[in-house]
C-alpha cells in the first residue's frame, strides 16, 4: 500500500470549532495529484452520506455507524412523537444512545443537529489509521473536512430568512 508523507504531513488540522483551511474541492484537487488512481478512486468513495455497499473496511464502518446513528434518531424522534419504539431499534450503545438522546430532546434543531455533526466527528477520531499515511487516514480527512464544511453552513439569518419565505407561501396557500 503507498504511503503519502508529503502530503499527509503539509494538510492543515482539522477542528469542528474553525473552518478547515482548505476546502473539499481543493483536498481532492491536491490528493489527485499525488494519490494513484485507484487509491484516489478510494478516496472518492469517502463521503459524508450514506454509501451503500461499500467495499473499503473503513467505509463499510462508517456505513455500520451511519446506520446506528439513523436508527438510534429514529427511536428518539418517534418517542419525542409519543409513537410507540420497542423494537425499533437494536442498537446496543448506552454511550451513543445517550448523546443522541440529548442532542434530540434538550437543544434547539441546531444545537441539536451541530451535536449530530460531533458525534461523527468523534467517531472519525476514534477510527484513526493504523498508519497515519496511508490512504485510509486520508479518507478520514475528507469525511471529516466534509463534516467540518456542513457545521460550517448553517447560517442563522440565512435559516431565519428561508423560514419567512416558506411560511409566507404557506400563508398564502390558506388566504
Amino acid at each position: 500500500m503507498a504511503k503519502y508523507y508529503y502530503l499527509i504531513s503539509s494538510l492543515p488540522m482539522l477542528s469542528l470549532e474553525n473552518e478547515p483551511a482548505i476546502s473539499y474541492q481543493d483536498f481532492l484537487a491536491r490528493c489527485r495529484e499525488q494519490l494513484s488512481d485507484s487509491d484516489f478512486k478510494e478516496l472518492e468513495k469517502a463521503v459524508f452520506s450514506k454509501t451503500d455497499g461499500a467495499r473499503h473496511p473503513l467505509m463499510r464502518r462508517w456505513e455500520h455507524y451511519i446506520n446506528d446513528v439513523n436508527s438510534i434518531l429514529k427511536d428518539e424522534r418517534s418517542r419525542k412523537l409519543g409513537w410507540e419504539t420497542e423494537g425499533f431499534s437494536n442498537v446496543n450503545n448506552p454511550a451513543l444512545r445517550d448523546r443522541i438522546h440529548r442532542a434530540s430532546f434538550s437543544m434547539n434543531p441546531l444545537e441539536g443537529e451541530k451535536e449530530i455533526l460531533a458525534i461523527y466527528f468523534d467517531f472519525l477520531d476514534s477510527c484513526g489509521s493504523s498508519d497515519p499515511f496511508d490512504v485510509e487516514a486520508l479518507m478520514i480527512y475528507a469525511l471529516k473536512i466534509q463534516i467540518i464544511e456542513r457545521m460550517n453552513a448553517f447560517d442563522m439569518e440565512k435559516g431565519r430568512r428561508e423560514f419567512r419565505r416558506l411560511f409566507s407561501s404557506i400563508q398564502k396557500q390558506f388566504e
